[in-house]
């Protein structure tokens, strides 16, 4: 079964969990699923980084800026919190594009960076209108800068309309994979998974089942040459230390916000932002190879 069929059947599976199931327990499933396999995903980098750069002084290089890149984000959101979400944002709207469609792009140029950007911009301007309380209320949270659903609105036409333009743009840059009536078919399931979840639960499935297992898939490939089971295995065991790091680092995190009478929630979308940006340029460079 390739696995946008199994993206596709989880999909709908969540989809139908969602009406059965309360806010708390979609609270609860989607740390689980959030703190295991997304994070997990993101945490093989240093890996990933020994392959694309066979030389060993080359990757020390590479490490000491990726943990630069993870410090300089933990200290932008304190000391420029609307400029560091507004990058998370804009970085994540690539990378989230990126994962979803390189393989479906018969070469890297200006006009594909362009359409992962644009499509990452339709998601989240789907995530972020349709659960616009809670949206809001993080950036206040974090920035102390007020939205309004209007703006969240046009975030969400600009995406959706860049998105259109730049694949009229890349029409004859997709592979004959790419099925136009099943891309449009997964941005009404996204739009109705969005309107019936909750910030946390629709970002946790659509993170975890469309962004973290397919990049999984990618990086277990370009480690061990193919994605069987004991390779799977074999990533598990190679990521579990870093793995372990960040949360016990998201733990601290948790417990610090007794002190600065912060959220969690709030906290736990600064942290994954922390770690996104050195992960999103690993992962650039993994797929341009």
């Amino acid at each position: 079964m390739k696995y946008p069929i199994f993206n596709l059947i989880i999909t709908v599976f969540l989809l139908w969990l969602t009406i059965q199931i309360g806010r708390s327990s979609e609270e609860y499933l989607s740390y689980f699923f959030i703190l295991t396999i997304g994070i997990m995903h993101g945490s093989n980098d240093i890996s990933l980084i020994n392959v694309l750069k066979t030389n060993k002084k080359r990757s020390y290089k590479f490490l000491l800026i990726y943990i630069a890149f993870v410090i300089f984000a933990i200290l932008a959101f304190f000391l420029f919190p609307f400029f560091a979400l507004l990058s998370f944002v804009f970085v994540s709207c690539y990378h989230f594009g990126e994962q979803h469609y390189h393989h479906l792009m018969k070469k890297r140029n200006t006009k594909s960076l362009l359409f992962f950007i644009s499509y990452g911009s339709l998601i989240f301007g789907l995530l972020f209108y349709f659960n616009y309380d809670a949206t809001s209320a993080i950036i206040y949270e974090l920035t102390n800068v007020t939205l309004s659903e209007q703006q969240f609105l046009y975030f969400l036409i600009i995406g959706g309309g860049a998105t259109i333009l730049t694949t009229l743009l890349n029409r004859t840059n997709f592979t004959s994979e790419f099925n136009y009536f099943q891309e449009l078919f997964l941005i009404v399931l996204f739009t109705l998974l969005f309107q019936l979840a909750s910030l946390l639960w629709a970002f946790a499935i659509y993170f975890v089942v469309w962004h973290s297992l397919p990049s999984l898939m990618d990086q277990i490939k370009m480690l061990y040459g193919d994605s069987s089971k004991i390779n799977f295995i074999n990533y598990i065991k190679s990521s579990f230390i870093y793995w372990l790091v960040s949360i016990l680092g998201l733990v601290m995190l948790y417990l610090s916000t007794k002190y600065f009478d912060i959220n969690f929630i709030t906290i736990f979308f600064a942290f994954l932002a922390a770690i996104t940006v050195p992960h999103v340029i690993v992962m650039y460079f993994l797929n341009k190879n």
